[in-house]
C-alpha cells in the first residue's frame, strides 16, 4: 500500500497533471491583452499542477501589472489554469506630498500627477496616505479616514451618484463633497454615509434649481440646511468663524414627512440675515 501510494505521488508530481493550457478571463476592457496576462504568470505547458504554487504567482503578477487591481488563479484539474483578472479602473486623484496620486477602484496606486488633469476623476484632498508608491494599496495614516472614504465611495458609486467633483475629508468630523462645482455637501461626521448622500442627492436633483450654488449643511436629526455661497462667505467674513451646521434652518427630512413639496421660510433661532435667505424644501419620498 505505501509503495502503492509512492508511485502515485511520484506520478502526480511528474506525468499526471502537468498543464495543457492556461486560461484568462477578464482581459476585457484591461489594458494587457490575453496572451500579456498569461505571460506574466510565468504558467507554460507541461508545468506541474500539484507543485504550483499559486500564491506565489499572483504576487508576481501584481508586481509585475500596473493596471490590475486584482488576480485570482486556480488550478482546474487534471491540466488546467484558469487566471482571473480584476482589470484597474482609475476614479480619483489623492492627495499627496509632491502632488497627487492617481486611484483605481480597489485603491491601487496606479500613477501620479502634479495636478488634476482629467475631469472624469475627482479629487480627494485631506487623506493623509502612508505611501505614495505605484502598485501599493493606498491606506491612510489614519484609519478612521481609510473607512470614512471607502465607506463615501462605495455608496458613490452603489447610488451611481453623479458629478462628484471633490471630496475633503481633512477634517474627519467635517467633511465636505463637491457636487457639480455648485453645492458643496457638509456631511459632518462620517456615519450614515447611505443616508446622508442619498438624501442630499435627492434634495439637489429635485429640489434645488440648476442654477443654486451654496452648501448643504448637515444638522443631525433635524437633516440638511441649505445656505447660498453669499451668504456663508459673508457670515464667515463678519465673524472670522467657520459657519457651524446650526446657523441655518434645517431642510425637513424626506424618510420623516409626506407632505407635499413646498418652499417656505424657517423661523427658528438664527441671525435674521440668514433666516431670510433659507429656502426650506419639504422632500416627498
Amino acid at each position: 500500500v505505501v509503495l502503492a501510494i509512492a508511485i502515485a505521488f511520484s506520478l502526480s508530481v511528474t506525468v499526471l497533471f502537468n498543464v495543457t493550457e492556461v486560461i484568462v478571463n477578464g482581459a476585457t476592457g484591461s489594458r494587457y491583452s490575453q496572451s500579456d496576462i498569461a505571460a506574466s504568470s510565468g504558467s507554460k505547458a507541461k508545468d506541474n499542477l500539484v507543485r504550483m504554487n499559486t500564491q506565489k504567482i499572483r504576487e508576481k503578477m501584481l508586481e509585475e501589472l500596473l493596471y490590475v487591481d486584482d488576480i485570482a488563479i486556480t488550478k482546474k484539474f487534471p491540466d488546467k489554469v484558469l487566471i482571473e483578472v480584476t482589470p484597474s479602473i482609475d476614479i480619483a486623484y489623492v492627495e499627496c506630498i509632491g502632488g497627487y496620486m492617481i486611484i483605481s477602484e480597489g485603491w491601487r496606486i496606479t500613477g501620479h500627477a502634479d495636478a488634476p488633469d482629467n475631469k472624469e476623476l475627482m479629487v480627494i484632498n485631506g487623506f493623509e496616505a502612508k505611501s505614495n508608491e505605484e502598485k501599493t494599496v493606498m491606506t491612510s495614516e489614519d484609519n478612521d479616514k481609510d473607512q470614512a472614504l471607502k465607506e463615501i465611495l462605495n455608496e458613490i458609486k452603489k447610488q451611481n451618484i453623479r458629478n462628484i467633483v471633490s471630496i475633503d475629508i481633512s477634517d474627519k468630523y467635517d467633511i465636505v463633497i463637491n457636487y457639480d462645482n455648485r453645492i458643496k455637501i457638509k456631511i459632518e461626521k462620517p456615519n450614515d454615509i447611505e443616508y446622508k448622500l442619498k438624501y442630499a442627492y435627492k434634495i439637489i436633483t429635485e429640489e434645488l434649481r440648476e442654477n443654486k450654488s451654496g452648501y448643504l449643511i448637515y444638522r443631525n436629526s433635524l437633516g440638511y440646511s441649505y445656505v447660498s455661497d453669499e451668504e456663508y462667505n459673508r457670515i464667515n467674513h463678519n465673524t472670522n468663524n467657520t459657519y457651524s451646521s446650526g446657523d441655518a434652518p434645517a431642510l425637513t427630512d424626506p424618510s420623516v414627512t409626506g407632505n407635499a413639496v413646498t418652499d417656505t421660510t424657517q423661523t427658528t433661532e438664527v441671525p435674521e440675515s440668514i433666516t431670510s435667505m433659507v429656502q426650506t424644501t419639504v422632500v416627498t419620498q
